[in-house]
């Protein structure tokens, strides 16, 4: 039986946290998931204080903030999460789902730190992996979305018995850093990609960042 409302599962790593969500039940990359039934069409979502946005399928959920149980991890400034109410459940968490997490750094980062960031990044997941269940798929790198520079990576790991994969990225602008984590049962990973590559393609962060 399903719980009411998912509980996004943490791993804590520092400044850069490792939200274990799960991805997305998906059939094209313009969220047509209806695999032959009404089309459920397209929502956007917009954060109000940060001023980020991304689209994500029409029948998908919503969970933000404290009032939906969303944990962001520590030092977490805010953390939305999207995720369909009909996907992969492990325990008592839906594990296909989308979910964003805002940090507000102490520095403001230019393109000359971006190095030294990529090597910090390195060894915290090195950290990380050191703790066990962890499998680096995917080696750290560069990557860009909607104009934001940053690194991207992917983990399998056992969510409470269910094979699990996630893509992490992390994204720095200004004095923001924003964590995109895309997460399915491993089983789902690959129908996912058109959907993932749809939400991450529209992702577009706030003006101030």
């Amino acid at each position: 039986m399903r719980a009411q409302h998912p509980l996004p599962m943490v791993a804590s790593m520092i400044l850069l946290v490792l939200v274990m969500g799960l991805a997305t039940m998906g059939c094209s990359a313009d969220f047509n998931l209806s695999c032959g039934e009404t089309d459920p069409g397209t929502k956007t979502y917009a954060d109000n204080t940060y001023g980020y946005s991304f689209d994500y399928p029409g029948d998908w959920v919503v969970q933000e903030g404290d009032t939906a149980d969303v944990t962001a991890g520590s030092g977490s400034e805010g953390g939305v999460s999207v995720y369909d109410p009909e996907g992969a459940v492990a325990g008592k968490a839906y594990i296909d789902l989308f979910q964003v997490s805002v940090y507000e750094l102490a520095v403001t980062v230019d393109d000359s730190m971006m190095p030294e960031i990529k090597g910090e990044v390195e060894r915290l997941l090195a950290d990380l992996e050191t703790q066990g269940g962890w499998t680096r798929t995917t080696d750290l790198t560069d990557t860009a979305v909607g104009e934001v520079n940053g690194y991207e990576v992917t983990y399998t790991f056992t969510t409470d018995g269910t094979p699990t994969t996630s893509t992490f990225y992390f994204l720095f602008t200004g004095a923001v850093q924003y964590q995109l984590t895309l997460q399915a049962a491993t089983k789902n990973w690959e129908k996912m990609q058109p959907d993932f590559d749809a939400i991450v393609s529209s992702f577009a962060p706030g003006a101030g960042s």
